[in-house]
């Protein structure tokens, strides 16, 4: 493919709006059409793209031989379905995260992105911060990883939301990028969870202790009860002996123990703001993907055994192996080598 990357977005809320300014900054994407079935939200953002046309009609979509890829930014309850189709119909795909509400989902997803030979790339974005990636440089394998994550609540729900861990605002929605970020810096794979919610039962506002092979411990602390105060919304301390290091919601990075540099300012969205030229360049030329559909399930298998051992109130085993489809009988590179590419 030597030209640009025709997309089309289907689903047309508020993440969609965050793409679609990328999208317009990225050289190498044209976007193409817009689907919602809310008429009104398709028009509005088509408008905004000044795409070819709007509609209401997926299949239009699929079925335009114009399409080189779909942006899928629905609800993430439909993400997995929607994914499946596109690829089904020999589109390109980008989902939003989390690409898969459960285990089963995810392995659909992994089975349509190797039947289908297209790609297939998702969100968790914090792995491409130059945070992230100054920080792994310094440390590569710690002993432990804190991630906490604390929204304002709503409501007359206190420590849970209406739709509970699944839903908008639960558990994998929000701190899915809590784990993910956890196994991509702890570079070893996990293989028991022991997780505990508000009172005893499986709510939002809880902590997941991941126990990984090489003896490291990951943390995941998510609250819906509230923020405020001294931290911010995303905190994150990493521990290996005598160096350490501790990020404020991915602004700055800094270190202590070791005379290696931080990060004395950066700016929140580096990294999601360059994820439609990954994928463009994905599509158009090949190579690593930056976010395959094996990597980006991580969460929603240990979000699974989370709430297994919340409701269980005890550790449960994890082996990615034993939950992920693998045609060739082993982890795929992206999960064995942690998120490098």
């Amino acid at each position: 493919m030597d030209r640009q990357l025709n997309i089309a977005i289907v689903g047309c809320g508020g993440i969609s709006r965050s793409h679609l300014r990328n999208m317009l900054k990225t050289p190498e994407v044209r976007v193409h059409a817009a689907m919602d079935i809310r008429e009104a939200a398709a028009r509005e953002r088509a408008e905004q793209g000044e795409m070819r046309y709007w509609t209401t009609d997926l299949d239009q979509v699929l079925s335009d031989d114009e399409v080189d890829a779909v942006a899928i930014c629905s609800t993430h309850d439909t993400h997995t379905d929607l994914a499946v189709k596109a690829a089904g119909a020999g589109k390109h795909v980008f989902v939003e995260k989390p690409p898969a509400m459960t285990i089963a989902e995810a392995r659909r997803l992994q089975r349509a992105a190797h039947e289908s030979g297209v790609q297939m790339m998702s969100g968790w974005w914090f792995k491409h911060s130059p945070v992230t990636k100054r920080l792994r440089s310094v440390i590569e394998q710690p002993y432990s990883v804190l991630f906490t994550l604390r929204i304002p609540g709503q409501p007359g729900h206190g420590p849970d939301g209406p739709a509970g861990p699944y839903g908008s605002n639960g558990i994998l929605d929000n701190s899915g990028y809590n784990l993910h970020w956890i196994w991509h810096v702890m570079r070893s794979q996990p293989v028991e969870v022991y997780a505990q919610g508000f009172d005893g039962k499986p709510t939002n506002s809880c902590t997941i202790l991941v126990r990984f092979a090489n003896g490291g411990l990951g943390i995941s602390v998510f609250s819906t009860i509230g923020s405020g105060g001294i931290l911010p919304k995303h905190y994150a301390e990493v521990h290996a002996g005598p160096i350490s290091a501790a990020t404020t919601r991915f602004y700055n990075l800094v270190f202590e123990g070791t005379d290696e540099p931080g990060i004395e300012e950066n700016e929140y969205h580096n990294g999601f703001n360059e994820e439609f030229g990954m994928f463009a360049r994905l599509c158009t030329e090949g190579g690593a993907n930056p976010m395959d559909m094996w990597e980006s399930c991580v969460p929603t298998v240990i979000f699974e055994k989370a709430l297994e051992s919340m409701r269980a109130r005890r550790p449960v085993p994890l082996d990615l192996e034993r939950e992920m489809f693998l045609p060739d009988g082993k982890l795929p590179p992206s999960i064995a080598n942690f998120g490098d590419v």
